[in-house]
């Protein structure tokens, strides 16, 4: 039977030399591999040089025999094959008969001495027994690639927020039996598919493994790591389990900071079984089959954290504004709007600010004209407010003032009870044996997720979605089949076919109460209540989404072995079809954004959103009008490979191969697909560069050609080379270096599709630097603008601009790895390794490059930018108006001077790259592995890692970023100041890992009887995981900001020079105490008019380091010879250390509030780590 592997991924080997006593080598010797699990045999005849390689190998337990003529049998049992290990085992035969048999039991060295690839495993003995929390999602086997050095978690523990070595966030790769877990063209795999979107329990993966830097050619899409899991098969004995984990409230501890415990139920049960599969006439002989079967299902109600957000205080619901202050206790003003009038005392020649306004209003004065910031509750705007119908579902604030006021009671759904979500998964394998020669393996995984409503804010006006019930989160299938076979023992070929289908149905969980709330006139339509955004951090209200998806990807890979002499050359490729299938009907009933500029002044930091809203005075609004919903996205990758590992010497190993990527762009299946044309005339803009494209042909002069904007790229060819050297039996240096390439990214999950024409989002914006209003609510959307569908070049005139992918956009992200490594064997079972490892990404995802940015030599204009053009201007301060028409084409933004200064006048927006590659970044890190294999019931796993990770661009989902400001907020003209510490940056993290069977009881140390005393005092086993790290930096924002939208820049304040920033220990922070942060230490907000300030696009200041320890108490209890009964106690944060932290989906967001002319900057923002939770579970395992 061959030993063929289960998938692509696992790519085993066992190789060695087999000499004589003397230590010359023996050719032809005959080498036999078995397999203890199931019938599989190899066999392998030794070179002229000795040399033997079993490659392609499952992992599993072997048994090797070697005997030659003249020489006694060797046989050494129990050696442990782990994915993708590289096992060396020399054997030396002693001279005798065939007869006589040296028989050893011991498993094979733990060190590498093939190649420079640095990997790190948990084995399947290890993995089961692990602590892993049933929290908020299914448990999943992919979590405990967080133990190994190099994977950095920012600032708390979740998987989620993996980055590995270096490489880009959310862009690491993921494969199951070999194929990857690319989720269509979202193109994100790694631990977001393995552990939060496909989580697998350890009950069905049989081994966790993870490539972090410099591995062979057959591996890239990624510039990070290579997660793979296999998935657990039948043996020759049959195995199972039954299984129940139990979550509840009453074992957890209170999150800090909160008045009480939310509800937290949760449960994971399910089971499975495992064995041959015996029916006779049809499996006898020469085929032998194995079947796995696992399913489980996963229930929670509630959470297990208060989320805590903003909302408008009882006071400001009611107008009154006298909490409004900023961190030093002094009032920020919010002024009446219709009280607008010029300065005369404004000077042009001077810098705006505080004593040089270019505007006036009254600031609200009360009834009595004697209570600053407080509205007349008479007074005829607040009488007439159409925010009162939002506000009457508004809870009750559970703190005092206006930020960070409100603990969510996260188990509840809406107001009228708790919600339940679930999970259901199984999981199928068929392993078959052919003939001698073929293994066939296929497996299948199926999960449905249910979610119901659960919300943060009362569903009338939620802002959370739900998950419709008949579509399923993630589901339905996952299936891969794969096929070895050997044409000798030295030519070997595995085949494998992935699919994978991720579907999803969601729509706004305030759907069911349309008729409750105001209803926007001129919007496309009323399926759901509109969306209310605020500035200043204030949570939105309603969420009007309604969206169906379907990613379905088909991959085939090939991979041929060919060991010839001192070579094993492998050569392979692989192709991948990517799908996006979406329906989109959202914001039809609008979006309407409310900030404090209006109800505030130029140059002093002012105005109150909630305000603005009362007022019912829109800063931005938008809404969608579609004769199109559908977006089908498409696009391919493939690669070809080849790589050899060549035994120069016994004691020398070099490994060399390149691999070529090609990666196609995406574009749509019908040609519903619209872009910009930085180049081509726009006709409706005086023929100036830039216009609407449509793709392909069939839309005449407005057709592009192609049928995506970038020029297809050839040129992603990277080598790579390792060298492993032997100092000694037990010590050997290791280093490599490689190139690798990502596959094209459009962040946003849209496929980087956009559909303007076949459909239309007119947006209006505010004028006069914000002060003038788009419009009002009461009055709704505007209706000068055309419906849907028209075939125009310069439909977006006036709006914020079409998609923009650049033109060389389709040249790769890639990294450059390199290490350094040198590993010691201590004895049989423990090692320690120690490595610099390496990583330069460039053109990573990016948005840091936008078209249509102004100039900062513009800047000097000052007041003059937001001075506006009348109908019939050619010219105003100097500047001339762009072209004829432009001032009546402005909806979108002010026909300001700034506007027309712009490269691209005729958009209002900043033109960024969709999937712009412009990031780069620059990792370092000192490793250290410490690793004690499972021998005499102890493992143990110690990693550390010293690094420093510099970038420009953090993360594959780059939009995301730009929300949190974390990027996109630096001008293109002062790109280098991007460069600066990662948002995830943590220069120190601690793991130690340990599991250790108590020697009690029959056959231990101590206690060693059987009976009643036994099933008491034996069979416990303790597992302990402890992990610390340093905190994440801080980044500083100002949003107050006097600088026009048109510069595409963010104020960042600066620390001033010898200023002291901390008021207090970051690491024993108290709230009771005040802020964080000292606010003189920083640039004074009002100092931002027409100057942005000179900080770091992230700061060299660190939040607060993390700290976990979970404990396990295992007893395991045999109740027959084949049945065993498992109880567990697990401990997740033991001992409730807290941390004042973001610790899941942060894209850079910390514990603090770090505006600097935000009333609450400085202050806890509530965002802490999940406190102490206790699982109880039970296995019966047979």
């Amino acid at each position: 039977m061959p030993l063929g592997c289960a998938g692509q991924s696992i790519n085993s080997s066992i190789s060695g030399v087999v000499t004589d006593p003397s230590g010359s080598v023996i050719p032809n010797a005959n080498c036999t591999l078995k397999s203890v699990g199931t019938v599989a045999v190899a066999k392998f005849t030794t070179s002229s040089d000795g040399l033997y390689r079993f490659g392609n190998l499952q992992q599993g337990v072997y048994d090797l025999e070697v005997s030659a003529q003249g020489f006694q049998t060797y046989v050494q049992r129990g050696i442990s094959l782990n994915i993708n290990e590289r096992v060396t085992q020399n054997v030396t035969l002693q001279v005798g008969s065939a007869i006589q048999t040296l028989e050893v039991r011991a498993n094979a060295s733990p060190l590498n001495f093939e190649d420079a690839t640095h990997k790190g495993e948990i084995t399947p003995q290890i993995l089961s027994q692990l602590p892993l929390a049933v929290s908020g999602n299914s448990r999943s086997a992919t979590s405990f690639v967080i133990l190994l050095p190099g994977v950095n978690t920012a600032a708390g523990g979740n998987p989620f927020e993996a980055r590995i070595n270096g490489g880009m966030k959310m862009g690491d790769e993921a494969a199951l039996d070999g194929v990857s877990m690319q989720e269509g063209l979202m193109s994100q795999s790694g631990m977001v598919a393995l552990d939060n979107d496909y989580p697998m329990s350890p009950e069905a993966i049989s081994e966790v493994s993870v490539l972090t830097s410099t591995y062979e050619p057959r591996y890239g899409t990624t510039t990070s790591g290579v997660i793979m899991a296999v998935t657990k098969s039948g043996t020759n004995e049959f195995h199972g389990d039954l299984r129940e984990f139990l979550h509840n409230t009453v074992l957890n501890a209170r999150q800090w900071g909160a008045p009480d415990r939310p509800k937290d139920i949760e449960n994971q049960f399910g089971g499975s079984i495992g064995g041959p599969i015996k029916i006779p006439g049809v499996w006898s002989g020469r085929s032998k089959a194995y079947f796995f079967l696992n399913y489980e299902r996963w229930t929670i109600r509630g959470g297990t954290k208060f989320p805590v957000l903003s909302i408008p205080s009882l006071k400001e619901r009611q107008g009154d504004f006298s909490d409004w202050v900023d961190s030093d206790g002094n009032l920020i003003p919010v002024y009446d709007p219709n009280t607008t009038r010029p300065n005369p005392s404004f000077d042009p020649n001077l810098t705006v600010g505080p004593t040089n306004l270019p505007f006036l209003r009254d600031q609200f004065m009360g009834c009595d004209g004697k209570t600053p910031n407080v509205i007349c509750p008479t007074d005829n705007p607040l009488q007439n407010s159409l925010a009162q119908q939002w506000f009457k579902y508004l809870p009750t604030p559970t703190f005092p003032g206006p930020l960070n006021n409100f603990v969510s009671p996260l188990a509840e759904s809406d107001i009228s009870g708790a919600g339940t979500d679930h999970r259901q998964s199984w999981d199928i394998r068929i392993d078959e044996y052919l003939g001698t020669k073929d293994h066939f393996s296929a497996s299948i995984h199926n999960h449905n997720t249910v979610f119901s409503n659960r919300s943060n804010l009362p569903a009338q006006i939620s802002h959370d979605s739900q998950l419709l019930p008949n579509g399923g989160e993630i589901g339905p299938w996952n299936i891969r089949f794969n096929w070895d076979h050997t044409f000798t023992p030295t030519l070997l070929n595995n085949f494998n076919y992935g699919y994978m289908g991720m579907r999803g149905s969601e729509i706004a969980d305030d759907a069911r109460y349309v008729d409750s709330i105001p209803k926007i006139p001129g919007v496309a339509n009323y399926k759901a209540p509109p969306e209310i955004d605020f500035s200043d951090g204030f949570e939105s209200m309603g969420l009007d989404i309604l969206h169906y998806e379907a990613r379905p990807t088909n991959i085939v890979n090939d991979l041929v072995t060919w060991v010839h002499g001192k070579h094993t050359l492998k050569f392979g490729g692989e192709v991948r079809a990517l799908e996006n299938n979406l329906t989109d009907n959202n914001n039809e009933s609008g979006t309407f954004a409310f900030t404090d500029i209006t109800t505030g002044l130029l140059g002093i930091n002012s105005g109150n959103p909630v305000a603005s809203f009362l007022f019912g005075l829109v800063d931005n609004g938008y809404a969608s009008f579609n004769t199109i919903n559908n977006n089908y996205g498409r696009a391919k990758l493939w690669d070809l490979h080849v790589g050899d590992t060549w035994k120069v010497a016994p004691k020398l190993s070099v490994t060399y191969g390149i691999r070529w990527d090609v990666s196609t762009p995406s574009y749509e299946k019908y040609d519903h697909f619209t872009f910009l044309d930085p180049l081509g005339p726009n006709s409706g803009a005086g023929n100036l560069p830039g216009r609407l494209a449509y793709a392909g042909s069939r839309y005449r002069p407005a057709s592009f050609g192609r049928r995506h904007p970038e020029i297809n790229w050839y040129h992603a060819f990277s080598p790579r080379l390792g060298i492993a050297y032997a100092l000694t039996p037990r010590t050997v240096i290791r280093t490599g270096y490689g190139i690798f390439y990502n596959q094209a990214f459009y962040p946003g999950w849209n496929s980087g599709i956009g559909q303007d024409g076949f459909n239309f989002t007119p947006s209006f914006s505010s004028t006069n630097g914000g002060l003038t209003p788009a419009f009002t609510l009461a009055q709704g959307l505007p209706q000068d603008f055309q419906r849907p569908p028209f075939i125009d070049s310069a439909l977006l005139n006036g709006q914020d601009g079409p998609t923009y992918r650049p033109f060389d956009a389709n040249r790769l992200t890639y990294a450059q790895q390199w290490n350094l490594t040198v590993d010691h064997q201590f004895t049989s079972d423990f090692y320690i390794s120690a490595a610099y490892v390496a990583n330069k990404g460039s053109r990573l995802p990016s948005n840091t490059s936008p078209l249509n940015a102004l100039n900062p030599k513009y800047l000097s204009m000052g007041q003059q930018l937001y001075h506006e053009f009348a109908p019939g201007d050619t010219e105003l301060d100097g500047v001339r108006v762009p072209y004829q028409g432009w001032v009546d084409q402005m909806q979108n933004c002010a026909p300001s001077v700034a506007q027309a200064l712009r490269p691209f006048p005729q958009y209002c927006g900043g033109l960024f790259g969709e999937n712009e590659n412009a990031g780069k970044s620059f990792y370092n890190s000192f490793q250290v592995k410490a690793e004690h294999r499972v021998s005499k019931g102890l493992w143990f796993l110690g990693s550390y890692t010293l690094s420093k990770l510099l970038t420009t661009a953090d993360s594959v989902q780059s939009v995301a970023m730009v929300w949190s400001r974390a990027e996109g907020a630096i001008s293109p003209y002062e790109r280098q100041r991007n460069k600066s510490l990662s948002v995830d940056d943590v220069p120190q993290i601690l793991q130690l890992s340990l599991m250790y069977d108590l020697p009690v009881g029959k056959g231990k140390r101590f206690v060693n009887v059987s009976g009643p005393v036994d099933k008491v005092l034996g069979g416990w086993q303790l597992v302990s995981l402890f992990r610390v790290s340093s905190g994440v930096p801080f980044f500083f924002r100002s949003s107050f900001c006097n600088v026009p939208d048109a510069f595409t820049a963010a104020c960042i304040p600066a620390i001033l020079a010898g200023a002291k920033p901390y008021l207090q220990s970051v690491n024993s922070y108290n709230p009771d105490k005040g802020p964080l942060f000292n606010s003189a230490a920083f640039e004074d907000p009002n100092s931002f008019n027409s100057y942005w300030g000179r900080g770091a696009r992230i700061s060299n200041l660190r939040g607060p380091g993390y700290r976990n320890h979970d404990l396990s108490l295992i007893k395991n209890t045999r109740v027959t010879e084949k049945v065993g009964l498992q109880f567990r106690a697990e401990f997740f944060n033991a001992w409730n250390w807290h941390s004042l932290n973001c610790t899941t989906r942060c894209f850079g967001a910390t514990g603090f509030d770090t505006d600097v002319s935000s009333p609450t900057f400085g202050q806890w923002n509530g965002n802490v780590s999940t406190p102490r939770n206790i699982q109880f579970a039970m296995k019966i395992l047979f």
